[in-house]
């Protein structure tokens, strides 16, 4: 093992990372050090720490959480504070978050108090709502009761809880209805990443109440993502949608509940209503983003037809990189 590590350790030293296209597989290079040989590896992802390039910095102190050693910790730690470059302090915030050590969940709440960076207090936000909700669960439901906090913040929060999918459902849906648009925004987002839910018809009355097409779109994709929405219902709002962004938005939620279901009459209204609406988006709307959305929903419906339609995308659209996306797609489709 010694003549192993020497070698490795070694290696790591040596490594030519400043020369063009090199850094990817010399931060990996450290990652699986670091699991290889973990509290043997700390005194030398520790070198790291002092190279002249942050990013090297930073892939340290990730290197350094793979290790879950105590020494890891506490070096980590002391870089979750004010004073300390951004990059490197919420970088140890999230690598972090990502250990398995119970105590970091207390550290990072007694910490978060402190800190005045926004960015950093972002960070440990972030980190936070990864962690095991029986950590932090107290913590969150006095942060969002807590009127010092900006609405844009408390958002955030309510977001990454759903997208790390630990907090309970019933902890987030009170914030749907929530009088502020940042504060909904975050609910919403937090509901499209958590398909155990069944809220569809609750959102689907706030999809019909919110004024702001922004919101709406939101509102959808959180009431697509919802075990008890039909496709009936999401084929209904995207027929009487008027703003062409919602609309295609209303669409993916459309899709994603017609790849949930068997039912044939749901399958084929997609296939003759969505389907054309959705190729043409992807090879005329000049918007990369609004061109994923059209695919996605395709991809989602997982119909032989929608397949088909990913096909003739990767054919005919004038980018590369569309192109690409689509036939993989097709191609995940057609192996189920």
């Amino acid at each position: 093992m010694d003549r192993r590590f020497q070698s490795q350790a070694g290696q790591l030293r040596s490594y030519p990372y400043r020369e063009p296209g090199r850094k990817a597989h010399f931060f990996k290079a450290l990652i699986e050090f670091a699991k290889e040989f973990g509290l043997q590896a700390v005194p030398v992802l520790k070198e790291f720490l002092s190279d002249p390039d942050w990013e090297v910095r930073c892939a340290a102190l990730r290197a350094l959480a793979v290790t879950e050693t105590a020494e890891a910790r506490s070096i980590l730690q002391d870089f979750v504070k004010d004073g300390v470059p951004i990059e490197e302090a919420a970088q140890a915030a999230l690598a972090l978050g990502g250990m398995e050590e119970p105590g970091v969940s207390a550290f990072l709440i007694g910490r978060f108090s402190g800190i005045a960076n926004p960015d950093l207090r972002r960070a440990v936000l972030d980190s936070l709502a990864g962690r095991p909700y029986g950590e932090t669960g107290s913590f969150f439901q006095g942060f969002l009761a807590d009127p010092r906090p900006s609405p844009e913040e408390k958002g955030e929060v309510i977001a990454a809880l759903g997208f790390h999918q630990t907090a309970p459902l019933e902890s987030l849906m009170p914030w749907v209805t929530n009088r502020s648009e940042e504060i909904r925004t975050g609910a919403y987002e937090a509901l499209s990443a958590r398909p155990d839910g069944s809220y569809g018809q609750m959102l689907l009355g706030r999809a019909a109440e919110e004024t702001e097409p922004a919101l709406r779109q939101k509102a959808y994709e959180a009431a697509g993502a919802q075990r008890d929405t039909l496709p009936s219902q999401m084929a209904t709002v995207a027929r009487r949608e008027v703003d062409p962004a919602a609309r295609l938005r209303a669409e993916r939620a459309w899709g994603m509940t017609v790849g949930r279901t068997e039912n044939v009459e749901d399958r084929r209204r997609f296939n003759a209503e969505a389907v054309p609406r959705l190729v043409s988006e992807a090879l005329t709307n000049p918007d990369p983003g609004e061109q994923r959305a059209a695919l996605q929903a395709l991809a989602m419906a997982r119909t032989p037809e929608s397949a088909a339609a990913l096909r003739k995308i990767s054919q005919e659209s004038k980018s590369p990189r569309l192109s690409r996306l689509a036939a993989a797609m097709a191609e995940k489709i057609t192996q189920k």
